[in-house]
Order: C-alpha cells, then structure tokens, then sequence
C-alpha cells in the first residue's frame, strides 16, 4: 500500500491485504497516483461486494423501467412518484455505499448487507445531492468559474455525510472547510476521475463496474487525509 504522508504519530490501518498510513498533519495531499495504488488493491479483493452494490442499482432502474411501462396508462403521477422513490431509494443506496468505502479505506470488513443500513438517509442525502447540482449550475451560468469553483468546494459533501454529519447545511461546511487549500489538488482528481468513469461508460457502460468503485475509494482515500489533518 502506498503511503500517504509521514508524521511523528501514524497509526496504521490494515485491511484487504494492504497497509495504510494516514498522518495527522499533512503538507501536501496525495497525488492522483497515489491514490489510485490504494484503491486497485482494494477493488481487486472486493470486485464481487463492489459489482454486487452497483448490480442492486441496477435492478433498482429496471423495476423503475417496469413500473413505468406497465403503469403508464395511470398517468404522469405514477411516473412522479416511481422516480421519486427510486431516487430517493438509490440515494440511500449511496450513503451505504459510501460508508462500505470508508469502512474499507479504515482497515475494516463491510458486507453487501451494509449498503440497506443507511437507506432513511436517502431523502435527505438527495436534498443534499440536488442542492449541490443547482450551486455548481448556477456557478457555471455565472462566467462558469464560479461553477467550477463551488463544485471543488463542496465536493465532499457526500463523505461528510456517509461519516455521520447528519445536517445538510454542516456537511456543505465540512467540505468547505476540508477542501481549503486543497481545491487545486482535488479539482485535478475530480477532472481525471471523470475522463476515467467517460471510458468506462464508453464501453458498453460495462467499464463503469470498474471505474466507478476505484472512484469512489480514490475519494475516500483523499477525504480521509483531509479529515484526519
């Protein structure tokens, strides 16, 4: 496992086979690099609970897709309320989901049981989730910087979340204040984790059972540096 950083104190987490060091005051964050030799090893031990959560996602849209052609003689309503509930569901999902990456990224053993035990956190977490989409949108229609800008900041609202910040408006002021001096660094992982999960969905949308996982737990890795500074 790589190492993240080096201080006088460095507990070490282990877990799937690799060994993490975290330090407690960093200077610098991990690279891209790093960060994707910590989250291969992982994903190779555990492909089968990664390709099982996004499986269950997957069904989720197939019964959405179900409900809605069967029932589409009911009218707009229905069509409402399925894809509400299936946001909100998946929204759920994502917390879990979240939290299994933290889980391993600490050295710890999650099971697929473990991506249902936050399902109550989906109607917040997707008030959560459209609040950032209409900051980072707005900022776009304003000369686009400032789009670019709020989506670095406040682009770990979700780990804030996933790690037990229950208040939406504090998980947007934890990522704020984790991301500071840091919004270079991770906007940098931000833009080569979205050119890697455009690949990934370019084949077939197959490539996404492996490029979402790693990054995902890329951002774990670097979310856990942040919030152990």
């Amino acid at each position: 496992m790589a190492r993240l950083a080096h201080t006088q104190s460095t507990p070490r987490y282990t877990g799937c086979g690799c060994d993490l060091q975290v330090q407690q005051v960093k200077r610098f964050p991990i690279s891209i690099r790093q960060a994707f030799n910590f989250a291969w090893p992982i994903f190779k031990k555990r492909f089968g609970l990664f390709t099982a959560v996004l499986l269950t996602i997957f069904g989720a849209w197939v019964a959405l897709e179900i409900v809605v052609i069967t029932g589409q003689r009911l009218g707009i309503v229905l069509w409402a309320l399925a894809h509400l509930a299936f946001l909100v569901f998946v929204a759920g999902l994502e917390v879990g989901f979240l939290q299994i990456c933290l889980a391993l990224c600490d050295g710890r053993e999650p099971t697929f049981a473990d991506i249902f035990t936050h399902l109550a956190m989906g109607p917040k977490f997707l008030a959560a989730q459209i609040l950032y989409l209409l900051v980072v949108v707005i900022g776009l229609l304003l000369l686009v910087v400032p789009g670019v800008y709020f989506s670095v900041r406040y682009a770990l609202f979700g780990f804030c979340m996933a790690a037990g910040e229950t208040n939406l408006v504090r998980s947007f002021h934890q990522s704020a204040v984790l991301s500071m001096g840091r919004k270079t660094y991770l906007f940098w992982i931000l833009v080569a984790l979205f050119v890697l999960n455009t690949v990934g969905a370019c084949l077939l949308g197959l490539g996404l059972f492996i490029t979402v996982p790693l990054s995902v737990l890329m951002m774990t890795a670097f979310y856990r540096q942040l919030s152990t500074r």
